[in-house]
């Protein structure tokens, strides 16, 4: 029996389609429902806080990352890369990421469609700490010759490793929970490391060299701001904004050992 033209574009649709769901799936955790309560934030209300981010005592000593065993990379580098787990200049501590850990009750936000990119360049990963939306797209970029693959291991979302051999290639991956300080590394070159954290709300950033992170447009009400440091862990302080205000807080971490 001959099928005709419709018929076999049909069939060819439903054989297809479960190939293109196994092949998205591998990219990354599955697409999240649409939130629920989604309602804008009143302009004439709303405020922000700012939070700075401090660090007493000593920071551990910068190590330089040993590239020899990959020619390409290293050569790459001209002088020494150093791997800094901890960067504080003049007490205010990076990398740090700064978010609205509760108070929002039931309400639900949007998420933005531009993505966040993480780019592989000069063998290592820029930026190496990120955070994005439930629903956003987080975009890898390779902007080196050399290979690589990126291997994710959420504990709540599903793990995902793929190989990026191509210079200019890029791949997305989303997520459907929140989750906070995701590791991402690159087998292929183990010094390549990065954090990705997750949220169900757009109120998060990460720290620069200042310390500084401002959470705005943010409705009135009595919040809970978390922190979270690859090496030094999760700090909360509460704090209460009134409408229109504008608040400030600080956020301290300490050495390990300090008082």
């Amino acid at each position: 029996m001959r099928l005709s033209l419709l018929a076999r574009c049909r069939l060819a649709a439903l054989c297809t389609a479960p190939l293109l769901l196994a092949a998205c799936s591998n990219s990354g955790s599955s697409q999240p429902a649409p939130a629920a309560n989604i309602a804008p934030v009143d302009a004439a209300t709303a405020g922000s806080i700012s939070v700075t981010v401090t660090y007493s005592g000593d920071a551990p000593a910068a190590k330089p990352i040993n590239m020899s065993g990959v020619p390409a990379c290293a050569a790459l580098h001209p002088e020494p890369v150093l791997d800094q787990s901890v960067r504080v200049r003049g007490g205010k501590l990076a990398d740090v990421v700064v978010y609205v850990q509760s108070g929002f009750g039931n309400r639900g936000f949007a998420a933005p469609t531009q993505p966040v990119i993480i780019d592989q360049q000069g063998c290592l990963y820029h930026p190496q700490v990120s955070a994005v939306m439930v629903g956003q797209p987080l975009e890898f970029r390779n902007s080196d010759s050399e290979g690589h693959n990126v291997h994710g291991r959420p504990q709540i979302a599903e793990a995902w490793n793929f190989l990026m051999s191509r210079q200019g290639a890029t791949r997305d991956v989303l997520f459907s929970k929140p989750e906070i300080g995701i590791p991402v590394g690159c087998d292929i070159h183990p010094w390549m490391r990065a954090y990705v954290s997750v949220f169900d709300n757009p109120y998060f950033g990460v720290s620069g060299t200042d310390g500084t992170v401002s959470l705005k447009n943010l409705p009135p009400g009595d919040y809970v701001i978390g922190a979270w440091h690859a090496t030094l862990g999760t700090l909360v302080k509460p704090v209460s904004l009134a409408p229109s205000a504008a608040a400030t807080i600080d956020i301290a971490y300490r050495a390990p050992g300090g008082n």
